[in-house]
């Protein structure tokens, strides 16, 4: 399977719709899946991190930032385009309609998980929502939480508790939950609650959603430092191959 090497990071290199596809064919053959949905911030936060770096290698990570594809673009490799982590969701959800999967979701707050599932369940009917849970839980709950899950057994489990924790998370249950896609969504519920609004059309076609979101939460300033940091790093990458080339 061919991958871009971003920052010691394998990103996928399919499309949006041929991911949508192979993963869906994943999923029917029974073929398990861990997705994270990979943004400058989390390619960051896996520089020194060896515990979240050997997630990201054992996973099926997607491009979630037009930071990733340019860097793929600087350092030559083969990154066609955005994957992003709700498009992604919704398409999953899509298919989960088309066929009757069986869907959990986990984190969030508590009335932000319940949005959710009552809105999922109303635009996708036929998918089957069966269970859902906010993520404000310490590990002595996880045994059951874990267990819930496995009994449940859904098709697609989404997990919103921010990363690296959602994918660390994921990781470390994913052995005894036995699902055939698991996939951490970051901020995807807020969204689809209608708690957090996406940026407006424009400011995605000019892949300013990042500036959009600092302008409407100036408190993300501190996790939009990774941006710089992950360009640098790009930088000092492809100085290093000039050097070598």
């Amino acid at each position: 399977m061919q991958v871009a090497n971003i920052l010691g990071i394998p990103f996928r290199t399919r499309g949006f719709e041929e991911t949508v596809a192979y993963l869906t064919d994943r999923i029917e053959a029974g073929q398990r899946t861990h997705v994270v949905t990979a943004n400058p911030e989390v390619v960051m936060a896996a520089q020194g991190n060896l515990r979240f770096k050997a997630v990201l290698d054992q996973a099926y990570v997607v491009p979630d930032g037009i930071g990733i594809v340019y860097a793929a673009r600087w350092l030559n490799h083969p990154l066609r385009e955005r994957v992003t982590g709700v498009e992604l969701m919704t398409a999953l959800m899509e298919q989960a309609d088309a066929r009757g999967w069986r869907v959990y979701l986990l984190g969030a707050a508590a009335e932000v998980v319940e949005k959710t599932a009552a809105v999922l369940s109303a635009r996708y009917p036929q998918a089957q929502l069966v269970g859902w849970r906010h993520g404000y839980f310490d590990q002595t709950e996880e045994k059951a939480i874990v267990e819930d899950i496995a009994s449940k057994r859904p098709d697609l489990l989404f997990v919103a508790l921010g990363a690296p924790r959602q994918d660390e998370w994921i990781n470390t249950h994913w052995d005894k939950m036995n699902v055939p896609l698991a996939m951490g969504v970051g901020g995807s519920f807020d969204v689809l609650a209608g708690v957090v609004k996406r940026a407006p059309l424009i400011w995605q076609k000019l892949h300013l959603e990042w500036l959009y979101r600092l302008l409407k939460q100036p408190s993300r300033w501190r996790r939009q430092l990774a941006i710089p940091m992950f360009v640098a790093a790009v930088l000092r990458e492809k100085w290093t191959q000039r050097v070598q080339s």
